[in-house]
């Protein structure tokens, strides 16, 4: 049995590398849309990847990427299912501990087969468990927010990353909340500030590290979320830099125009690269954000220039 299970993860190697390193080309050629950044049922999105892929294609998407909360199951599935009318980029969201407010650092191109990589994430998988216990725990707590033994059993044997979202959707079910919005502003928000500081996250160091080591391109997630002042923003930015950061996300569904603008500036000022996406969940979780157009029209993207670093394949 273990040596049919190393042929398969052979398998899905060879065809990873060999679509990555063989036939890929990035140059959007029929000048459609490029989305990399969304999210499928193996972290907090709604719809497989098969259905994610579909989805892109249906809605005129060329270079897309899987960017899931801490793990790489959606990319390994989504590699096995290949066609010729999408590209796509590996990719991945991670979570770097921040005192106030939240960091995301995103992956791409990266080697999802990497063994640090894949190590580091299945430490993480572990201890997603104890933060979704202890978020539980709180929203019983200060809440009086409990759910059914079988609804947290699914939770906890969940494939890829539990968030935030899959909790709002209990509390929906149950009838605390009427939207997945409503029970982060009544609960999720204030909880996850209380417990975050109980559970081990990685530094922003160890995530860019992370990426670099497994022949990724580090780039910060939608700025906004740190919460930060523009000064502090800027400040943060160096120390990333210095760690090896290499592109900041311009475009993103919650950025108005001026944010866009400001971030661009940055990107050029710190000689960053460029790189934007929906932040797509599904018609639940973010009813008003669609694949590849976000909630605006800023983000119809023809060209991203962290794509011209992957043109050596």
């Amino acid at each position: 049995m273990s040596d049919e299970k190393d042929l398969e993860i052979s398998i899905d190697e060879a065809i990873f590398h060999s679509y990555n390193f063989v036939h890929r080309d990035l140059r959007n050629k029929e000048n459609k849309l490029i989305d990399l950044h969304m999210h499928s049922n193996y972290s907090d999105g709604e719809l497989t990847p098969k259905e994610l892929l579909n989805l892109a294609k249906d809605n005129d998407i060329g270079i897309m990427s899987l960017t899931d909360h801490d793990t790489v199951l959606g990319n390994k599935e989504i590699f096995r299912i290949l066609g010729k009318d999408i590209n796509i980029v590996s990719g991945i969201e991670m979570t770097a501990y921040v005192p106030k407010g939240q960091m995301h650092i995103l992956g791409y191109d990266i080697d999802i087969y990497n063994r640090e990589l894949n190590k580091v994430l299945d430490e993480l998988k572990d201890n997603n468990i104890n933060y979704l216990i202890s978020l539980l725990a709180r929203l019983k707590k200060d809440y009086g927010i409990a759910f059914n033994y079988d609804d947290i059993k699914e939770l906890v044997n969940t494939k890829g990353r539990v968030g935030r979202p899959s909790i709002a959707k209990l509390c929906v079910k149950y009838g605390y909340a009427k939207t997945i919005q409503e029970a982060f502003d009544k609960y999720l928000v204030n909880v996850y500030e209380k417990v975050k500081d109980e559970n081990k996250w990685l530094t922003y160091e160890d995530c860019i590290e992370l990426i670099k080591n497994s022949g990724g391109i580090p780039v910060l997630a939608h700025p906004n979320t740190l919460q930060l002042s523009n000064s502090e923003l800027l400040d943060l930015l160096k120390k990333l830099k210095d760690c090896g950061l290499e592109g900041i996300e311009a475009y993103h569904s919650s950025h108005s125009s001026d944010d866009i603008k400001k971030f661009l500036e940055i990107a050029d000022k710190y000689n960053f690269l460029v790189s934007g996406g929906s932040d797509f969940h599904g018609s639940n979780v973010k009813p008003d954000i669609e694949i590849g157009r976000g909630n605006n029209d800023n983000l119809s993207l023809k060209r991203l220039s962290v794509l011209e670093k992957m043109k050596r394949f």
